[in-house]
């Protein structure tokens, strides 16, 4: 694929959709690209993650727990990487052949500050998100505690 492929592609997913098209750009060329085979891990639950990765072509199985789903292409797997230090809650292996970009958090970070105001947007958009999965939480202990 080429670069304005990638870039195309990663421009429709979260964060990425909430940035300039030239960030996305630069993103999509100071990163590396992997190919797995199928059966083959990209990481293991409990690894630290240092980045995320953008699913070009192919799917991966994502696991935890006893659960199971496909990442397919168009996928951002590990989005918490690009902001945080914290360890993979998932494995992830391919289950047929992937193209892969790899998105340094130190990538994504460096490009925010290259951009007045993305910094804010992006962190507004996570905090969002971060509100409602901390509802749906609630949500989910109140029930045990009436159960």
């Amino acid at each position: 694929m080429s670069l304005e492929t990638d870039v195309r592609l990663m421009a429709g997913t979260r964060p990425f959709d909430l940035l300039p098209r030239e960030a996305v750009q630069i993103i999509a060329f100071s990163c590396s690209k992997t190919r797995l085979r199928a059966g083959e891990m990209l990481f293991e639950a409990g690894a630290p993650a240092d980045a995320a990765f953008f699913v070009l072509s192919g799917a991966l199985q994502l696991s935890a727990n006893g659960t199971e789903r496909l990442a397919e292409a168009g996928s951002l797997i590990g989005e918490t990487a690009l902001s945080a230090d914290v360890e993979r809650r998932v494995s992830a292996r391919a289950v047929e052949t992937c193209e892969l970009i790899r998105v340094p958090g130190e990538v994504f970070r460096r490009v925010l500050t290259e951009f007045p105001g993305l910094a804010a947007k992006v962190r507004k958009s996570t905090s969002g998100r971060t509100r409602e999965l901390v509802k749906r939480l609630d949500a989910v202990r109140d029930k045990l505690f009436e159960a």
